[in-house]
């Protein structure tokens, strides 16, 4: 994942420019909200710059709105996917004779 310091950067280019923004802002994750968040995702879907909106949202910890396409939720899952996989990394690596593993 590749880190965007400042979101100004990319945002200029970004489909979600002329939508609403209160879209990418829904009350829940479920329920009446989840039309909402299909018609941000359908926004995100053809952006030039989602890649950069997500890694932006995923590096920043941003814990609301519709970011790259991705819910909160999906963000949460996906840092916990990560640090769960880089737990098992730390577990797999070998142990060489000699020398002290830290």
């Amino acid at each position: 994942m590749t880190a965007t310091l400042y979101a100004g950067e990319w945002q200029a280019a970004g489909a979600c420019l002329s939508a609403d923004p209160e879209i990418f802002f829904p009350v829940s994750g479920t329920g009446a909200s989840a039309p909402q968040i299909e018609q941000a995702r359908q926004i995100c879907a053809g952006c030039p710059v989602r890649r950069e909106c997500l890694d932006w949202a995923m590096s920043s910890g941003e814990m609301h709105g519709i970011w790259g396409g991705s819910t909160p939720e999906d963000r949460t899952r996906a840092r916990r996917a990560e640090a769960a996989r880089r737990r098992h990394a730390r577990r797999s690596l070998p142990v060489t004779p000699g020398i002290l593993a830290s």
